[in-house]
């Protein structure tokens, strides 16, 4: 059994052309693999924690080759 992750991001929901394309792709997906576990992730309904502060320096250090450590947290 595998398990298909479709992420939908978009804030435009059934107006999105790029949501359109993976719901057709998931119900056939469905049909052909009916022991595979779908999981639909709908970020716009989730809740999702602060990305703000230390989590985008983190995030910019990694981008950019660096390790993210202690004395860039008491920076």
């Amino acid at each position: 059994m595998s398990k298909l992750l479709f992420i939908k991001a978009s804030p435009r929901s059934g107006r999105s052309h790029s949501v359109s394309v993976a719901e057709a792709f998931v119900d056939p997906y469905r049909n052909a693999h009916p022991s595979d576990e779908v999981v639909i992730l709908d970020l716009l309904k989730t809740s999702l924690p602060a990305f703000e502060g230390l989590v985008v320096e983190a995030r910019y250090l990694i981008l950019h080759g660096e390790e993210h450590t202690e004395k860039h947290r008491q920076a």
